[in-house]
């Protein structure tokens, strides 16, 4: 019998050897499908690969986590220097889910909201390149129970 759980708190977010701390949510998306659909004038149609694969990862953080320090810092130093090459890795250790980037920027600082309660921050990463052989969107199937 198998067994499916998915446990949030065992998504590893890591920005350039950083591990992301605070965070509540995160996505992934590529900007274009991999592949479209080329209709003829005679009714034909054929498939189109789209070899660009650009995107976007929208990470949601407390507003209260140290990691909206370091994002801050960074678009600081990219506005000044333009040095804000950034690498992207989001693991589910609970299950097989995977992507990997390392050419992204964050593209700058996300809405401040303050209330009577904490609120988050979503920063937006764009991928100029994602390979498309790391990106691996997996289930959380485990065994019921190990034989070895």
């Amino acid at each position: 019998m198998a067994l499916f759980t998915y446990i949030p708190s065992k998504v590893y977010i890591e920005i350039s050897g950083y591990k992301v701390q605070g965070h509540v949510g995160v996505s992934v998306s590529l900007d274009s499908p991999s592949f479209r659909t080329l209709k003829g004038i005679r009714g034909q149609a054929v498939r189109v690969r789209d070899t660009h694969t650009t995107g976007k990862l929208v990470i949601t953080l407390l507003q209260t986590s140290p990691t909206n320090d370091l994002f801050s810092d960074i678009v600081q130093q990219d506005i000044t220097w333009g040095t804000g090459r950034l690498t992207a890795v989001i693991k589910d250790e609970s299950g097989s889910s995977l992507f990997f980037t390392d050419n992204a920027y964050l593209d700058g600082f996300p809405a401040l909201d303050f209330s009577m309660v904490a609120g988050t921050r979503a920063w937006t990463l764009n991928c100029l390149s994602i390979p498309t052989d790391q990106i691996v969107v997996g289930g959380n199937y485990k065994p019921a129970f190990d034989l070895f």
